[in-house]
């Protein structure tokens, strides 16, 4: 019976770690979620000012590419317009 107990508790004791580490983890990729103002400046440029335009292209760089942060979707997004221009 007390190996049981053990057992439970150590098994709740490794659910809240885990949970810990979780909530630890998100509170610091909130930096991630930030956005550069000189990137966001430079789209908005890249695409005339077109603000709708730009935030669709962000959505659809979100919805391709899950997981990733604001900026990293920013330079996507820059990336792919730098590419498309070359042609």
């Amino acid at each position: 019976m007390n190996f049981f107990i053990l057992f439970f508790l150590a098994v709740l004791l490794s659910l809240i770690y885990i949970l810990w580490q979780q909530i630890k983890q998100q509170k610091g990729s909130h930096h991630q979620h930030k956005l550069d103002e000189t990137l966001d400046k430079q789209l908005l440029t890249m695409m005339g000012g077109a603000k709708q335009a730009v935030l669709r292209l962000l959505r659809n760089a979100r919805k391709n590419y899950l997981g990733k942060s604001y900026l990293w979707y920013h330079e996507k997004v820059i990336r792919d317009l730098e590419r498309d221009r070359s042609y």
